[in-house]
């Protein structure tokens, strides 16, 4: 009889939905584990890796792959038929895999992109699997487990799960790299938790305990962007209590605001920046900037090949260290990362689909319930925010890249139904032909029924 019942509960949480928690949550360490990222690991423990942790790294990121493609195949029909919603992030997938031909380090780009294309597919897979509703509660059941744990790191285990460089000793990282990923992962935890609509208990205890471990990061810059986050968050709300009508002229008014917003920051950005504790050059970054941007000069049109640029002292990143006068691993900006690893190639296919998910979702906002459309917003407005002055999308196991692919994939998905029960209440016919439009408007939606 209790075996009958674990095997009842098991069979609600669901065996799939377990799995994808646990891949999520590796992408969201950034796979910071010794054999994987070596760097990012040795931030985090600020110990050199031994080669027990090497292969358990290693042996990590088979096991991971390895699932990913057990359940794109198990679930290959319906994968199939959602395969066009990757569009544009599929040829970035793809270009990095062919960045092995001129990558100036062929092996690292080979065991790097080929992971980076098994985690598009993942997210394909995560968007194809699961409505928007589930994908969220799947991701905030993740992320608070991973607050959880970096407050059980940070009180009972402060040699990792304490930010220990200069000057940032005492702020916490938790489960992550350092404090900047723990605030970044905080943040994103807390959009999926304000797009699942009304707070009752559980999302109320998430929420806290995401800005909890957010404020605890002590990581500035994600203060600053979860206020964004939050302004963006009120706006949704008001614009979804507004008529259809007025929908349209709220969006254009809050997308000149944001606008006059960014030229506001860009002409007195000084005077931002002392007000939140920095130098004007963003702690030396645009110092970084500068050095990256004679690198891509050499390189332009399709980089040093993806993963291939940062090798320490060794080719071109050695220039940019000598320059600087010290060690660096990546930009810290998102979109000078691309350039350098993909080249311009990648920087024009990334404006492609980012360009192509807004356009496809102008008129999900402007028709749908906005409450079907925060987490999209959310994601899309979070990107480009975070890569200005860090290294997110093509992060090697980041988390934010399946992010992104799963909600341009939900927004190429939504869009579809959308049009076709457009069709289905515009067209005229008789019953049975009304019969035949209504199964084919609700055939994809089905291809993602769990």
């Amino acid at each position: 009889m209790r075996c009958g019942k674990a095997a009842s509960t098991m069979s609600r949480v669901g065996v799939a939905e377990l799995i994808c928690a646990g891949i999520l949550a590796f992408f969201a360490m950034q796979g910071a584990i010794p054999g994987i990222a070596p760097n990012q690991a040795n931030e985090m423990t600020n110990t050199a890796a031994t080669g027990l942790m090497k292969v358990a790294g290693i042996g990590s990121q088979i096991l991971v792959d390895g699932t990913i493609l057990v359940l794109v195949l198990h679930q290959w029909r319906r994968f199939y038929r959602l395969a066009f919603t990757l569009q544009w992030t599929a040829a970035i997938s793809a270009l990095a895999l062919l960045s092995i031909l001129w990558s100036q380090d062929a092996v690292m780009t080979a065991r790097r992109a080929v992971p980076f294309a098994l985690a598009t597919l993942f997210g394909l897979y995560f968007a194809a699997r699961y409505p928007v509703r589930k994908q969220l509660s799947i991701f905030c059941a993740t992320m608070l487990f991973a607050a959880l744990g970096s407050a059980v790191l940070a009180i009972f285990f402060p040699a990792i799960g304490l930010e220990a460089s200069t000057g940032h000793f005492g702020n916490w990282q938790g489960v992550f790299t350092q404090k900047n990923a723990c605030g970044r992962a905080m943040v994103f935890a807390t959009a999926a938790v304000l797009a699942c609509g009304r707070l009752n208990l559980y999302r109320l205890v998430c929420l806290l305990a995401f800005l909890f471990v957010l404020i605890m990061s002590g990581t500035r810059g994600a203060w600053v962007i979860e206020g964004a986050l939050l302004l963006c968050y009120m706006l949704t709300r008001i614009i979804g209590q507004s008529t259809p009508s007025f929908r349209a002229v709220l969006i254009y008014l809050v997308v000149a605001l944001a606008v006059m917003a960014v030229v506001a920051i860009w002409m007195y950005f000084p005077l931002l920046a002392a007000l939140l504790g920095r130098d004007a050059t963003l702690t030396g970054r645009t110092a970084i900037w500068q050095q990256v941007w004679q690198a891509i000069v050499k390189h332009p049109l399709l980089g040093y090949g993806y993963a291939a640029f940062w090798r320490g002292m060794k080719g071109e990143s050695y220039n940019v260290i000598l320059a600087l006068k010290f060690v660096i691993f990546h930009a810290h900006n998102g979109f000078l990362e691309i350039w350098l690893e993909l080249g311009a190639a990648g920087v024009l296919l990334f404006v492609l689909s980012y360009a192509r998910a807004w356009r496809k979702l102008w008129p999900l906002l402007l028709h749908r319930r906005m409450a079907d459309c925060s987490w999209m917003i959310f994601v899309l407005v979070l990107v480009v925010l975070y890569d200005l002055d860090e290294n997110t999308l093509l992060t090697f196991n980041g988390l934010f890249w399946v992010v992104y692919v799963a909600v341009v994939a939900n927004i190429e998905i939504l869009s579809v139904e959308h049009k076709a029960q457009h069709l289905l209440r515009m067209a005229p016919g008789n019953e049975m032909e009304q019969i035949s439009r209504r199964r084919q408007a609700s055939a994809l939606a089905a291809s993602r029924g769990i």
